[in-house]
Formats: structure tokens, C-alpha cells, sequence
């Protein structure tokens, strides 16, 4: 009889975190750019103005990034990950019905916090502690959802 090769557990990780790369950066990387040019062409809101909240964006979520570790510690990389999938969500909705400029800033943080729970530095915390040899190649697999993002929601964001 065959012995049945069992799968390792880290593999999993790696296409689970692939799959959050590609909604992370497909939404909150991606997205942004595309973003910009709707509320200006369609409500005629500043150019500037639209920028300053997707500056804000990143800068929100940078400050998130740097105290991700102790988000982890103290509530789990799981939890946390769901609650930036969420938060992305949510950010999603609050930039695609804004209904006055002011808006964009009340969902920043929200759409920030989303971004840096489920970006770079959430991905290597995933996938980084499952693998010593094969490390690189399996955070390379990973980040290849950043691309696929990329490749999958810009179309998108441009025909809706």
C-alpha cells in the first residue's frame, strides 16, 4: 500500500495569504489611483483634495504597520487579519459612496487600518513563521497576490 504524503500546514498559509494579498492590493494599492478619478469627474471635487485623503490613507496605515506586532500579540494574527478584511470592506464602501469631501477623511482611517492589517508586513507575519529553508519561496508566492491583484481589480476599478 502507497503511503499518502501529507501535506505541510504552511502551504495552506501561503495560498491563504495569497488570497489576501490579492484583495489587499487589488483594493487598497490599486484601488486609490483609480479612485481619484471618479469623485473628480463625477462630482467635481479637487483633484488635491482627493489626493490628501488617499495620502492620508497610506500614512494611516503606516502608522498601524508599526504597532502591528503588538496588535498581534495581544489579539491574534487571525483576529487581526479578519478585522483588516473588514476594515477594507468598509473603506471600500465609504470611498465609493462618499457624498461630500469631507467623507473621504472620516473613512481614511478605517480604509489606512485595513490596508496595513492586510499588507506587507501582515503577509511575511503570516507566512514567515512556517518556514525556515523555504522561506523566500514562500513569501514570494505570497506577494505574487499583490500582482494578481493588480492584474484582476484595475480592469475592474476602470469599467465600473
Amino acid at each position: 500500500m502507497k503511503a499518502v504524503r501529507e501535506v505541510f500546514f504552511g502551504w495552506y498559509v501561503v495560498g491563504t495569504a495569497f488570497v489576501v494579498a490579492i484583495f489587499s492590493w487589488g483594493i487598497s494599492f490599486y484601488g486609490p489611483p483609480i479612485f481619484l478619478q471618479f469623485p473628480h469627474q463625477t462630482r467635481g471635487w479637487p483633484v488635491s483634495l482627493i489626493s490628501a485623503a488617499i495620502t492620508a490613507h497610506f500614512l494611516l496605515g503606516a502608522a498601524i504597520v508599526v504597532n502591528l506586532a503588538v496588535l498581534y500579540r495581544r489579539f491574534g494574527i487571525v483576529a487581526v487579519t479578519r478585522a483588516g478584511a473588514l476594515m477594507t470592506a468598509i473603506g471600500l464602501l465609504g470611498w465609493a459612496f462618499a457624498r461630500e469631501p469631507w467623507q473621504l477623511f472620516l473613512v481614511t482611517p478605517i480604509s489606512g487600518a485595513g490596508w496595513a492589517m492586510t499588507s506587507g508586513a501582515a503577509l511575511n507575519a503570516m507566512v514567515a513563521p512556517w518556514f525556515i529553508r523555504r522561506r523566500p519561496a514562500a513569501l514570494s508566492m505570497a506577494f505574487n497576490g499583490a500582482s494578481m491583484g493588480g492584474v484582476l481589480f484595475s480592469p475592474l476599478w476602470v469599467s465600473g
